[in-house]
């Protein structure tokens, strides 16, 4: 090896030096650690502390609709949704800081590979006296750069494990912001969502759906006589039973006061209307005791199936006029738009 290619080993040594070891210096006594976990805690934090209190201040009151010509349909409140939109783009975050970790850990294999090839080729070189001493200050700064590329993988190692906790959090926090906190229903948010999602798949695949839009009858009632920690426990026991009497994989949420919905995956408004009044008769032969009374609760459920032009609202909307139809004979029954109301056996 000549004086030329000496020089090149050298330089290219001092090169590598001059990047990687400021790098692991920076990261040391589990800098980058403490810099990803104050950085999501500090993001974090404050979105686990507007969920509690966008829940504290959550009516906890029936909407009484009864008298309206047309039901209001309730939107999400954007607040909850803003939380949603802040958990996926924290979420984003973590993941593209774990793809440039992974990067990382593997250009610091390759430069410790690289480093430790260049020191042995400088153990073989037999160099003249003059460049002794450059060839020993050579081989201590590889070294030191071997030694800080060790500490750096061990900081990245640990530091994914950090980042695999934080999203875990996320995770958390996202189902947080599209589950109803009193039945553990998905909420409206969460509906609105996935009705979006089912149009779309309609649009593009043809895959049927029904929808119901299900009310509990007289539901004030029930919150004046026994108070609404009462009426929450009715709710409670109606969602958990729509839940239990469905498939597993049709969709049911709590979209507002006494209001839940179903999404019935594949199937026909016929279909749909035989599941209607399966519930309706589950739910009037059931009993829910409060406070030792027994209490008689029945349901308004409006029907539709999705049509070509359908939109998210357009559905929606002819559910609820259906159930809407339903009040207004007497409630107690299903309404199949486009059909006959019937009454629950």
């Amino acid at each position: 090896m000549n004086i030329w290619q000496i020089s090149l080993v050298f330089s290219s040594g001092l090169a590598s030096g001059s990047v990687l070891f400021p790098v692991a210096r920076m990261i040391e006594s589990r800098g980058l650690d403490s810099f990803l976990y104050s950085l999501v805690h500090r993001v974090t934090r404050p979105i686990s502390a507007t969920i509690n209190l966008f829940r504290g201040r959550r009516p906890k009151g029936p909407v009484s609709l009864e008298h309206c010509s047309q039901r209001e349909i309730h939107k999400v409140d954007p607040r909850e949704q803003k939380l949603d939109e802040t958990a996926q783009s924290i979420r984003g975050m973590l993941l593209s800081l774990a793809a440039a970790i992974q990067r990382t850990d593997k250009a610091t294999d390759a430069s410790t590979h690289t480093l430790d090839d260049i020191r042995s080729t400088l153990d073989r070189m037999v160099l003249p006296g003059e460049l002794k001493d450059s060839h020993f200050l050579l081989l201590g700064e590889i070294d030191q750069m071997i030694a800080s590329n060790n500490s750096l993988k061990t900081e990245l190692s640990s530091s994914q494990e950090v980042l695999s906790t934080q999203r875990e959090q996320i995770e958390r926090l996202k189902t947080a912001v599209r589950i109803d906190s009193m039945t553990q229903l998905a909420n409206r948010a969460f509906f609105e969502e996935k009705l979006s999602e089912m149009v779309q798949l309609f649009e593009r695949y043809g895959d049927t759906f029904s929808l119901l839009i299900i009310d509990v009858d007289r539901f004030k009632s029930i919150n004046d006589t026994f108070g609404h920690h009462g009426g929450d426990r009715v709710l409670r026991g109606v969602g958990a039973k729509i839940r239990s009497s469905l498939r597993h994989t049709d969709f049911v949420a709590r979209i507002g006061g006494d209001e839940f919905a179903v999404v019935l995956m594949k199937a026909s408004v016929r279909s749909a209307g035989e599941v209607a009044r399966k519930l309706c008769g589950e739910i009037e032969d059931s009993r829910f005791i409060l406070d030792g009374n027994e209490i008689r609760v029945t349901l308004s459920v409006g029907v539709a199936e999705v049509a070509a032009g359908d939109s998210e609202e357009s559905l929606l909307k002819r559910a609820d006029v259906a159930l809407y139809q339903v009040k207004q004979t007497g409630r107690n029954g299903v309404h199949v738009a486009a059909l006959t109301n019937q009454n629950c056996p």
